[in-house]
């Protein structure tokens, strides 16, 4: 009989101390089985692989098997820190892409064992952590494996061309689209890894799918128990296991593809803490959490270090552009910021092949429905961007490096707070996430940082999706580890301006609703644009407007689109986004009563006067409230039925013109000079069916703009 370590529930204090060694006897393998939960060892794993073994049927299964969600965490134990042997273990994810589409990895494993004189037992390194490798040459110098039972593999195949696919039962993976990014700046920058070169734990690296299906059905995979059911492919990671610190270098104002590298989700919030610091903030971060096991409070610090600016960057593209022609992706890098805390969410905006409506749902061909993504914990294999901070930490005359640490390891299953890159939806139960560091009562309901999200639609093709978090720690200027740029910029883009840099995606700011936020739009030709927030959490402000300072107009864009035409052209200091509260506002309505009484009261010289003064504090604080309630006032309407544009004007505000645009800014018409009627039309019979904007000024300067669709 095998002898068999079955887990079935593991719940290990913090405290535990355990050595895990397996190696098979002399005739039979030995084998841990983990499933649906997690195993936790404080100091090193050991393992002789079952292949040196001469019977066939035992050869091919591997010490420690972790299915169905489990993981393995490591601690930093006071023995060897160093995991080592011949032996491997074997870990599932699914990648999401077709034979045309990138994700981007990191290797949980690395290689345990190569073959040699002595068979499968000669060690690939005496111990410590193995290189990733998919040289497809024999299966010891590999980590890539196709699934056949719940305990086997069959080792995938490197193929020449650009096409993965399912083949007689073969997971073939084409070894060009195997690539790597290290402390670059250009396209060029680029390193194949392909199926010649090996890659050290920690690094990120991408690649491409397979076409076709695999039905092999693995009986512990509850979610997905096909290998491919047709949109996503399953990988075995065999190897010995990463564990330990894990350093990785990145220059500064350099990105570097870095990816989870061990066999358990990280907790992002702290890499990303403990890899950024700003300026003038201390070297450690102090936090708390109550442990599930004594319910004492435990008080931990974070040495933090100055080396990435606390931001991580995820590719994601669009599943529907079917080439392999750069030109023809549609896709970019989503931005994940920790907000500067361990003990709460980040936030996460998406990359810019999207499309919106006022709800947040995606719209368009892109084959996504309203793509929402839990970022707060990588899963197994996830791999991401870090960017260098401009003025690193030097470790004499050599900048620090990025640390990956067991600290950093957390038991989280996908889809509780950690997407791989498919959207998820949480279920509704307590999901608890026990950590080597941390402990997380329910991943569900970490604290939220105060935000909105709203998106830059342009030209109907794509939308730069950005967000605004209200923080009590946050400045008005730079902040580490909270703002956010974007490496994805594009020609026709928007970004927040802070510092005099014009490409920020996520935005913190204190909490003051008089601040003025300014934004930066860049226009390649005549560009229409759209801007609307999508998302509000916990949010403490009653409206938000962009705000046009050429034309001094105030418009709502909170669950409203707000369209508008730009010229090519940078503009930098024309728009802005302000907030309001309805204290705010209910306190200046009764100053503008009292101010009203005073005035009766004056003679009309100080009538005078005052009345001065009063326009300049209208203009100054009060217009985002006067200016909104007298443009909403009115409605405007497309009948096509009778063919004809319709404006409703029921509180009789004098209009000075109504002009008609087309999409490329050409003048249909201006009617000029159109008092107070309550009611205003003008024919459209005679204009071509499409997409049109009207834009209304009244006698005191406000401006209105909508689309409108005019069908004949």
């Amino acid at each position: 009989m095998k002898n068999l370590l079955l887990v079935a529930v593991l719940s290990l204090g913090f405290s535990a101390h355990a050595q895990l060694f397996v190696k098979p006897t002399d005739t039979d393998a030995s084998y841990v089985f983990v499933n649906d939960t997690f195993i936790y060892v404080e100091n090193d794993v050991e393992l002789e692989s079952n292949r040196s073994l001469t019977a066939t049927t035992d050869n091919g299964i591997p010490n420690i098997l972790l299915r169905n969600n489990a993981q393995i965490l490591q601690g930093e134990g006071t023995l060897s820190k160093n995991n080592k042997g011949t032996g491997e273990i074997s870990i599932f994810q699914e990648g999401t892409v077709n034979n045309f589409d990138y994700n981007v990895w990191g290797s949980p494993v690395g290689l345990s064992r190569v073959e040699g004189a002595n068979g499968f037992a000669e060690p690939a390194r005496s111990e410590g952590n193995g290189p990733f490798a998919f040289k497809s040459t024999n299966s010891a110098a590999q980590v890539l494996f196709k699934p056949t039972t719940v305990t086997l593999s069959n080792p995938a195949f490197a193929i020449g061309g650009y096409d993965g696919n399912q083949n007689a039962g073969s997971l073939n993976i084409a070894s060009y689209w195997i690539w790597s990014f290290q402390s670059g700046e250009n396209y060029g920058d680029w390193i194949h890894i392909s199926n010649t070169q090996t890659l050290e734990p920690g690094y990120g690296f991408t690649m491409k799918g397979v076409a076709g299906t695999d039905n092999t059905t693995i009986s512990t995979e509850v979610a997905q128990p096909e290998n491919n059911p047709g949109d996503s492919q399953r990988y075995d990671f065999r190897g010995r296991p990463n564990s330990g610190d894990i350093q990785i270098a990145v220059g500064a104002d350099k990105q570097t593809q870095v990816g989870n590298p061990y066999p358990s989700a990280l907790d992002l919030n702290h890499f990303l803490i403990k890899n950024s610091r700003g300026e003038s903030e201390p070297n450690s971060y102090a936090y708390s959490y109550t442990s599930p096991y004594s319910g004492e409070v435990i008080n931990k610090n974070i040495d933090r270090k100055r080396v990435t600016t606390g931001i991580a960057y995820f590719w994601d593209s669009d599943p529907t552009a079917l080439s392999h022609y750069l030109v023809e992706y549609k896709g970019g890098y989503g931005t994940y910021s920790p907000m500067g805390v361990i003990d709460g969410d980040g936030i996460y905006v998406n990359a810019t092949f999207l499309n919106y409506d006022v709800t947040g749902e995606s719209t368009g061909d892109t084959g996504s429905n309203g793509l929402v993504y839990n970022r707060r914990f990588s899963p197994v294999g996830q791999g991401f961007m870090v960017t260098g901070d401009t003025n690193q930490d030097m470790n004499g005359a050599v900048p620090e490096d990025i640390t990956f640490s067991n600290e950093q390891r957390v038991f989280v299953r996908e889809g509780d707070n950690s997407d791989f890159r498919s959207a998820q939806n949480l279920n509704n139960n307590i999901v608890s996430a026990h950590g080597v560091a941390n402990y997380y009562e329910n991943v569900n309901e970490l604290r939220k940082p105060s935000h909105i999200k709203f998106y830059a639609g342009i030209n109907d093709t794509y939308s730069r999706e950005m967000s605004i978090a209200f923080l009590d720690e946050a400045t008005a200027g730079y902040d580490t580890a909270m703002d956010a740029q974007t490496i994805s910029e594009i020609t026709t883009d928007v970004g927040f301006k802070i510092d005099e840099k014009s490409n920020y995606v996520i935005n913190a700011v204190p909490r003051d609703e008089y601040q003025w936020i300014p934004l930066s739009i860049k226009a390649s030709g005549p560009t229409e644009f759209k801007f609307a927030v999508h998302y509000t959490e916990a949010f403490e402000y009653n409206d938000v407007f962009l705000v046009d300072m050429e034309t001094e107009a105030y418009h709502s864009i909170l669950g409203e689109e707000v369209l508008m035409m730009l010229e090519d052209g940078i503009y930098d200091d024309r728009f802005f986004i302000r907030f309001t509260t309805s204290d705010a506002q209910e306190e200046e309505e009764t100053t503008e009563e009292e101010e009203t009484t005073e005035e009766e009261e004056t003679t009309e010289e100080e009538d005078t006067d005052v009345a001065d003064e009063t326009v300049d504090i209208a203009v100054n604080e009060q217009d985002p409230f006067i200016e909104e309630s007298v443009l909403e006032s009115f409605t405007i309407i497309q009948n096509n039925i009778n063919n004809q544009l319709e404006i409703y004007n029921p509180n009789n505000i004098v209009v000075e013109d109504v002009t008609l645009f087309d999409l490329s800014g050409k003048k249909i018409f201006n009617e000029i000079n159109l008092g107070g009627q309550s009611e205003y039309t003008f024919p459209t019979r005679n204009l071509s069916t499409g997409i049109y904007v009207v834009k209304f000024t009244t006698r005191d300067g406000l401006t209105k703009g909508r689309k409108i669709s005019i069908v004949n």
